[in-house]
């Protein structure tokens, strides 16, 4: 049986986490069509000082399979991930914003390309799918993924998106990971010098809900 664990690293995000919540939970159904069996959603309250944690509490309250698990202060974002990956229970493991800045419904599809075989797979917001990236970030992550493709001779559009999928007994070779915001393209650095099968699905991007911190 195939699980996979969703976590979404959240602080003071009291004004979108409930939909990216329930966004999430829809895509069972879907997730089954790929071969995924069951699915866990770990909310990471990151010391919020906001009602983050109470809201989310009263999502988890409806839904099977739904955690929280609290900080008590704030630690960063490459932190509160990393404890969500040592709480997850499925083999497969999958993490993104809780802005609502990246799809969960793209999930599916990058968990059949980790069911094909890859160890990592990336949700590309350059990879030609409509993206509402600023250009400023936009150029950033074209030189800094250009670089990272021709050191490792493995082709990388988005080195740094915050949605992905990998196989949780990869952790161990893609670790040690940072505990601040450049825990994602240190992950795809270490996948390519540890030779991780990756692959990249195209995702579109939106703007985030709620005041930008």
């Amino acid at each position: 049986m195939t699980i996979l664990s969703i976590v979404i690293p959240a602080y003071n995000e009291e004004k979108g986490i409930i939909e990216i919540m329930e966004r999430v939970l829809t895509i069972r159904e879907s997730l089954k069509e790929v071969g995924v069996d069951e699915m866990e959603l770990l909310v990471v309250n990151d010391g919020s000082r906001d009602r983050t944690a109470e809201v989310a509490g009263e999502v988890a309250s409806k839904y099977d399979g739904v955690r929280i698990i609290s900080h008590p202060r704030n630690r960063g974002y490459g932190a509160a991930l990393k404890t969500g990956f040592a709480q997850a229970k499925g083999e497969l493991v999958g993490f993104l914003d809780a802005d609502g800045t990246y799809p969960p419904e793209y999930f599916p599809q990058l968990c059949k390309e980790a069911l094909n075989g890859a160890e990592l797979v990336i949700g590309s917001r350059m990879a030609g799918a409509d993206s509402q990236m600023p250009a400023t970030r936009r150029l950033g992550n074209v030189i800094f993924a250009t670089l990272l493709s021709v050191l490792g001779w493995q082709r990388v559009t988005d080195s740094a998106s915050g949605m992905r999928v990998f196989k949780k007994e990869t952790l161990a070779r893609l670790s040690p990971l940072p505990d601040g915001l450049n825990l994602t393209p240190v992950m795809s650095t270490r996948a390519v010098h540890e030779g991780i099968k990756m692959v990249e699905v195209p995702i579109p991007y939106s703007e985030r809900v709620g005041r930008s911190k």
